[in-house]
């Protein structure tokens, strides 16, 4: 939680710097993912989410804590409760527009790659794909889809149960179809168009002749097989969870840890979401350099300026 408040301060500074260095100083800055207003606001958009689903968790884990070792249980009523429901109703939201906004990445990647590369592309499409504004209604319609989701999570599948050993609500393996539909609308879907377009943008390189590949996307393969390294490492967490479904529905019976260990792996998995991304988008590059060529200017005014 702390990294992700962290990272979200930095792009805030990092989106005033730009906008206020390009409106004094008329040189452009030097060509990197953080002098890119759309990215900023992407990843932006990726570490608010973070933030907001370790507090959720934080919330649910306290829940949790207050009742193993029984504290406060004569003060605050820990039993199912619409509150209850709410909160985990909260981390399904989250962890949908956490996989929304990895997809909202690797589209910008796509088009950054494929339509800049593209010589016959239609001038007035370049514009639309490079206009924020198009990129901030597509981050608004992402959390729209997510809540949307949500509704049949409460009304259609009822997802959603109460587990008295952990005194807060969670997705019951049980409910076989509310769970299918958490796995398919959370993660599968997501996740399946994410591996498909970054596999056809490897394709696509690949079969660039090899001057005809700019230091740009050469950067760009280089982040697109780091954030692959890192959604595979976080979905190995998920195989105990597919074991003990598969376990629940050849035998019929749930073994007592399976909802523990569900529990932990999704916490595991934002918290190395976090941190991988955290190292990926290292605050050295996300902290503003002024280039080389204003430096030497610089240094070169200094030394020309006539001592008093």
């Amino acid at each position: 939680m702390v990294i992700s408040l962290i990272v979200l301060i930095v792009i805030i500074y990092r989106l005033y710097h730009n906008k206020l260095y390009r409106r004094h100083i008329d040189v452009r800055l030097p060509s990197s993912a953080f002098d890119d207003q759309i990215s900023l606001i992407l990843l932006g958009n990726t570490y608010l989410v973070f933030f907001i689903y370790h507090i959720a968790w934080i919330s649910i884990t306290m829940r949790t804590f207050l009742g193993d070792f029984s504290l406060l249980k004569d003060i605050i009523y820990l039993g199912d409760s619409p509150f209850c429901r709410i909160q985990v109703g909260i981390i399904f939201f989250l962890t949908s527009q956490m996989y929304h906004s990895f997809l909202l990445q690797a589209l910008y990647r796509y088009f950054k790659i494929i339509y800049s590369s593209n010589l016959t592309t239609i001038i007035f499409c370049q514009m639309s794909l490079n206009n924020i504004s198009i990129y901030i209604l597509m981050i608004i319609f992402s959390w729209l889809i997510s809540f949307v989701v949500l509704i049949p999570a409460y009304t259609t599948f009822n997802v959603f149960s109460y587990f008295p050993e952990q005194y807060h609500c969670l997705i019951s393996f049980t409910n076989l179809k509310g769970f299918i539909y958490a796995l398919l609308v959370c993660y599968l879907i997501p996740v399946c168009f994410i591996l498909y377009i970054y596999c056809q943008l490897i394709i696509y390189i690949h079969r660039l002749p090899r001057h005809g590949i700019l230091l740009r996307t050469t950067r760009e393969i280089a982040v697109i097989k780091r954030i692959l390294k890192i959604c595979l490492a976080m979905s190995v967490l998920g195989s105990p969870t597919l074991f003990f479904l598969f376990h629940f529905i050849i035998t019929g019976d749930i073994h007592p840890l399976a909802d523990r260990v569900h529990e932990l792996g999704v916490s595991i998995s934002a918290i190395g979401f976090t941190f991988g991304f955290a190292i990926l988008n290292s605050f050295s590059r996300l902290l503003p350099q002024l280039p080389a060529d204003v430096n030497s200017n610089m240094i070169s005014l200094q030394r020309d300026r006539p001592t008093i």
